[in-house]
Protein backbone atom coordinates (compact mmCIF):
# COMPACT_ATOMS: atom_id res chain seq x y z
CA UNK A 1 0.00 0.00 0.00
CA UNK A 2 1.14 3.76 -1.13
CA UNK A 3 1.65 6.18 1.11
CA UNK A 4 -1.23 7.98 -0.57
CA UNK A 5 -3.62 5.27 -0.48
CA UNK A 6 -2.57 4.75 4.03
CA UNK A 7 -5.57 5.72 6.09
CA UNK A 8 -4.87 8.05 8.17
CA UNK A 9 -5.30 7.89 11.56
CA UNK A 10 -7.49 11.10 12.27
CA UNK A 11 -10.02 9.77 9.30
CA UNK A 12 -12.18 9.12 11.76
CA UNK A 13 -12.61 12.50 13.16
CA UNK A 14 -14.07 16.20 12.23
CA UNK A 15 -12.35 18.48 10.76
CA UNK A 16 -11.18 21.59 12.61
CA UNK A 17 -11.50 24.93 10.48
CA UNK A 18 -8.84 27.24 12.39
CA UNK A 19 -9.01 31.14 11.49
CA UNK A 20 -5.67 32.69 10.47
CA UNK A 21 -5.06 34.45 13.30
CA UNK A 22 -3.55 33.13 16.24
CA UNK A 23 -5.64 32.57 19.38
CA UNK A 24 -6.07 35.63 21.89
CA UNK A 25 -5.11 32.95 24.67
CA UNK A 26 -1.92 31.39 24.32
CA UNK A 27 -1.73 27.79 25.57
CA UNK A 28 -5.98 27.29 24.81
CA UNK A 29 -8.43 26.77 22.67
CA UNK A 30 -10.48 30.45 22.04
CA UNK A 31 -14.13 29.66 22.06
CA UNK A 32 -15.13 32.41 19.77
CA UNK A 33 -12.50 30.25 16.94
CA UNK A 34 -14.05 27.43 17.52
CA UNK A 35 -17.44 25.37 16.66
CA UNK A 36 -19.12 24.16 19.99
CA UNK A 37 -19.49 20.58 18.61
CA UNK A 38 -16.06 20.33 17.98
CA UNK A 39 -14.41 21.94 21.18
CA UNK A 40 -13.26 18.61 24.49
CA UNK A 41 -15.73 19.05 26.96
CA UNK A 42 -12.63 19.46 29.46
CA UNK A 43 -11.14 22.60 27.50
CA UNK A 44 -14.60 24.09 28.38
CA UNK A 45 -14.54 26.28 31.90
CA UNK A 46 -17.47 26.06 33.23
CA UNK A 47 -18.70 29.27 36.28
CA UNK A 48 -18.33 27.76 39.76
CA UNK A 49 -21.43 26.88 41.40
CA UNK A 50 -21.28 28.84 44.35
CA UNK A 51 -21.21 31.79 42.01
CA UNK A 52 -25.22 31.33 41.03
CA UNK A 53 -26.11 31.57 44.53
CA UNK A 54 -24.27 34.58 45.00
CA UNK A 55 -26.03 36.17 42.03
CA UNK A 56 -29.14 35.24 43.47
CA UNK A 57 -28.96 37.04 46.98
CA UNK A 58 -27.40 40.17 45.42
CA UNK A 59 -30.41 40.76 43.82
CA UNK A 60 -32.50 39.52 46.77
CA UNK A 61 -30.76 42.43 48.17
CA UNK A 62 -30.55 45.32 45.80
CA UNK A 63 -34.66 44.84 45.17
CA UNK A 64 -34.57 44.59 49.38
CA UNK A 65 -32.73 48.32 49.41
CA UNK A 66 -34.77 49.85 46.35
CA UNK A 67 -37.81 48.91 48.91
CA UNK A 68 -37.04 50.50 51.54
CA UNK A 69 -35.88 53.69 49.47
CA UNK A 70 -39.27 53.81 48.25
CA UNK A 71 -41.04 53.46 51.56
CA UNK A 72 -38.55 56.10 52.99
CA UNK A 73 -39.68 58.85 50.83
CA UNK A 74 -42.23 61.48 52.25
CA UNK A 75 -45.29 62.33 50.87
CA UNK A 76 -44.12 66.10 49.25
CA UNK A 77 -47.34 67.36 48.81
CA UNK A 78 -48.96 66.40 52.29
CA UNK A 79 -45.93 67.94 53.68
CA UNK A 80 -45.80 71.34 51.31
CA UNK A 81 -49.11 72.20 52.43
CA UNK A 82 -48.86 71.35 56.77
CA UNK A 83 -45.75 73.73 55.74
CA UNK A 84 -47.75 76.28 54.41
CA UNK A 85 -50.28 76.42 57.04
CA UNK A 86 -47.37 76.44 60.05
CA UNK A 87 -45.74 79.06 58.26
CA UNK A 88 -48.36 81.04 57.94
CA UNK A 89 -49.22 81.26 62.02
CA UNK A 90 -47.22 82.88 64.79
CA UNK A 91 -48.30 81.09 67.29
CA UNK A 92 -49.94 77.61 66.44
CA UNK A 93 -52.14 76.65 68.96
CA UNK A 94 -55.22 74.32 69.25
CA UNK A 95 -58.02 76.78 69.62
CA UNK A 96 -59.59 76.63 73.37
CA UNK A 97 -56.71 75.19 74.83
CA UNK A 98 -55.41 76.56 78.48
CA UNK A 99 -52.05 78.18 78.06
CA UNK A 100 -50.02 78.67 81.27
CA UNK A 101 -49.93 82.51 82.42
CA UNK A 102 -45.95 82.11 83.57
CA UNK A 103 -42.81 80.92 81.37
CA UNK A 104 -42.56 78.31 84.15
CA UNK A 105 -44.88 76.19 86.11
CA UNK A 106 -42.44 74.64 88.19
CA UNK A 107 -40.05 77.34 90.36
CA UNK A 108 -36.35 75.68 90.57
CA UNK A 109 -34.66 75.86 93.86
CA UNK A 110 -30.75 75.30 94.59
CA UNK A 111 -30.29 74.75 98.23
CA UNK A 112 -26.93 75.67 99.58
CA UNK A 113 -25.64 73.12 101.91
CA UNK A 114 -23.96 73.81 104.83
CA UNK A 115 -22.38 71.21 107.25
CA UNK A 116 -22.86 67.94 107.20
CA UNK A 117 -24.68 66.29 110.64
CA UNK A 118 -22.65 63.83 110.75
CA UNK A 119 -19.75 66.02 111.82
CA UNK A 120 -22.01 68.10 113.79
CA UNK A 121 -23.19 65.38 115.97
CA UNK A 122 -19.67 64.53 117.00
CA UNK A 123 -18.90 68.47 117.62
CA UNK A 124 -21.93 68.19 119.88
CA UNK A 125 -21.50 64.82 121.61
CA UNK A 126 -18.55 66.61 123.19
CA UNK A 127 -20.41 70.02 123.80
CA UNK A 128 -22.91 68.66 125.72
CA UNK A 129 -21.20 65.76 127.94
CA UNK A 130 -20.12 68.60 129.80
CA UNK A 131 -23.34 69.97 130.92
CA UNK A 132 -25.36 67.54 133.73
CA UNK A 133 -29.02 68.86 131.97
CA UNK A 134 -27.64 69.05 128.40
CA UNK A 135 -26.99 65.19 128.90
CA UNK A 136 -30.01 64.29 129.11
CA UNK A 137 -30.83 65.93 125.50
CA UNK A 138 -31.47 62.35 123.58
CA UNK A 139 -29.33 62.68 119.57
CA UNK A 140 -30.63 60.62 116.88
CA UNK A 141 -29.02 60.88 113.51
CA UNK A 142 -30.93 59.96 110.63
CA UNK A 143 -29.89 59.58 107.15
CA UNK A 144 -29.67 63.33 106.12
CA UNK A 145 -30.89 64.88 109.88
CA UNK A 146 -29.47 65.18 113.65
CA UNK A 147 -32.68 65.14 115.85
CA UNK A 148 -31.74 66.49 119.36
CA UNK A 149 -34.81 65.71 121.60
CA UNK A 150 -35.55 67.48 124.60
CA UNK A 151 -37.52 65.81 127.26
CA UNK A 152 -40.09 68.42 128.76
CA UNK A 153 -39.83 67.11 132.70
CA UNK A 154 -36.71 68.28 132.04
CA UNK A 155 -36.93 71.76 130.25
CA UNK A 156 -40.82 72.59 131.17
CA UNK A 157 -42.78 72.89 134.21
CA UNK A 158 -45.20 70.93 135.07
CA UNK A 159 -47.46 70.22 131.92
CA UNK A 160 -47.78 73.20 130.37
CA UNK A 161 -45.48 75.24 127.94
CA UNK A 162 -43.50 77.40 129.95
CA UNK A 163 -39.57 77.33 130.18
CA UNK A 164 -38.01 75.77 133.78
CA UNK A 165 -36.00 78.53 134.47
CA UNK A 166 -33.29 76.03 135.64
CA UNK A 167 -33.01 74.93 131.85
CA UNK A 168 -32.63 78.66 130.76
CA UNK A 169 -28.56 78.58 130.92
CA UNK A 170 -28.86 75.16 128.92
CA UNK A 171 -30.63 76.41 126.35
CA UNK A 172 -28.52 79.27 125.97
CA UNK A 173 -25.66 77.55 126.20
CA UNK A 174 -27.27 75.65 122.96
CA UNK A 175 -27.96 78.57 121.54
CA UNK A 176 -24.67 79.98 121.46
CA UNK A 177 -23.41 76.39 120.10
CA UNK A 178 -26.10 76.59 116.94
CA UNK A 179 -25.32 79.88 115.94
CA UNK A 180 -21.44 79.17 115.23
CA UNK A 181 -22.85 76.39 112.34
CA UNK A 182 -25.16 77.70 109.64
CA UNK A 183 -27.13 75.04 109.12
CA UNK A 184 -31.21 75.19 109.32
CA UNK A 185 -32.94 74.28 112.37
CA UNK A 186 -36.38 73.16 112.75
CA UNK A 187 -38.31 72.54 115.95
CA UNK A 188 -41.22 70.21 116.21
CA UNK A 189 -43.67 69.95 119.83
CA UNK A 190 -44.87 66.41 120.83
CA UNK A 191 -47.35 65.32 123.31
CA UNK A 192 -48.40 62.16 124.94
CA UNK A 193 -52.19 60.90 123.94
CA UNK A 194 -53.36 62.29 126.94
CA UNK A 195 -55.62 65.22 126.20
CA UNK A 196 -54.51 68.84 128.59
CA UNK A 197 -55.74 68.73 132.12
CA UNK A 198 -58.82 70.51 132.80
CA UNK A 199 -58.85 74.20 133.32
CA UNK A 200 -55.26 74.42 130.81
CA UNK A 201 -54.95 77.17 128.30
CA UNK A 202 -54.27 75.04 126.10
CA UNK A 203 -57.80 73.36 124.99
CA UNK A 204 -55.84 70.43 122.94
CA UNK A 205 -52.74 69.29 122.45
CA UNK A 206 -52.09 70.43 119.01
CA UNK A 207 -51.88 73.92 120.88
CA UNK A 208 -49.84 72.68 123.82
CA UNK A 209 -47.23 71.06 121.54
CA UNK A 210 -47.36 74.22 119.18
CA UNK A 211 -46.42 76.40 122.29
CA UNK A 212 -43.87 74.19 123.66
CA UNK A 213 -42.11 74.48 120.08
CA UNK A 214 -42.41 78.25 120.27
CA UNK A 215 -41.00 78.57 124.09
CA UNK A 216 -37.50 76.60 123.01
CA UNK A 217 -37.05 78.87 119.54
CA UNK A 218 -37.95 82.27 121.72
CA UNK A 219 -35.23 80.41 124.03
CA UNK A 220 -32.52 80.01 121.48
CA UNK A 221 -33.30 83.35 119.78
CA UNK A 222 -32.83 85.43 123.50
CA UNK A 223 -29.02 83.56 123.53
CA UNK A 224 -28.04 84.83 120.14
CA UNK A 225 -29.01 82.76 117.22
CA UNK A 226 -29.52 84.60 114.48
CA UNK A 227 -31.89 82.61 112.53
CA UNK A 228 -35.37 82.20 111.88
CA UNK A 229 -36.90 78.51 112.54
CA UNK A 230 -40.30 76.10 111.51
CA UNK A 231 -42.15 75.61 114.21
CA UNK A 232 -44.18 72.62 114.03
CA UNK A 233 -46.99 70.97 116.39
CA UNK A 234 -47.49 67.67 116.09
CA UNK A 235 -49.81 66.29 118.82
CA UNK A 236 -49.46 62.87 119.92
CA UNK A 237 -49.42 62.02 116.70
CA UNK A 238 -45.99 60.11 116.36
CA UNK A 239 -46.65 58.42 119.30
CA UNK A 240 -47.26 54.84 117.51
CA UNK A 241 -43.89 55.50 116.13
CA UNK A 242 -42.47 54.66 119.60
CA UNK A 243 -41.38 51.09 120.38
CA UNK A 244 -44.48 49.25 121.65
CA UNK A 245 -42.57 46.74 123.74
CA UNK A 246 -41.66 49.29 126.41
CA UNK A 247 -43.71 49.71 129.53
CA UNK A 248 -46.42 52.36 128.64
CA UNK A 249 -45.15 54.69 131.37
CA UNK A 250 -42.08 55.25 129.62
CA UNK A 251 -43.35 55.39 125.85
CA UNK A 252 -45.44 58.52 127.80
CA UNK A 253 -42.44 60.41 128.73
CA UNK A 254 -40.54 60.21 125.17
CA UNK A 255 -43.33 61.21 123.25
CA UNK A 256 -43.16 64.29 125.97
CA UNK A 257 -40.52 65.94 123.58
CA UNK A 258 -39.27 68.92 122.02
CA UNK A 259 -37.24 67.88 118.48
CA UNK A 260 -34.45 70.31 117.03
CA UNK A 261 -34.34 68.99 113.56
CA UNK A 262 -30.72 69.93 111.99
CA UNK A 263 -30.86 69.52 108.24
CA UNK A 264 -27.69 70.55 106.43
CA UNK A 265 -28.96 73.12 103.91
CA UNK A 266 -27.81 76.38 105.02
CA UNK A 267 -30.13 78.69 106.98
CA UNK A 268 -32.31 81.59 105.43
CA UNK A 269 -33.14 79.80 102.28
Amino acid sequence: MSDDETPSRYADQPSVQLFDRPPEVMGHIHTSQLDNDTIPEETIEKSPAWLVTFGDVTALMLAFFVMLYSMSQLQSEKWDNIISVLATRDDPQVEGETRPIGERTITRIDLVSAFPTGYLQRILETKLADDPLLKTIRMTGLEDQLVLSLPTDKFFTGNGAVINPEAMPALRRLGVVFSQFGNRLDIKGNTDPNPPAAGSVYPDNWALSLGRGLAVAKALNEAGYPGDFTVLGLADSNYRYIDGDIPEQERFALARRVDIVIVPEARGQ
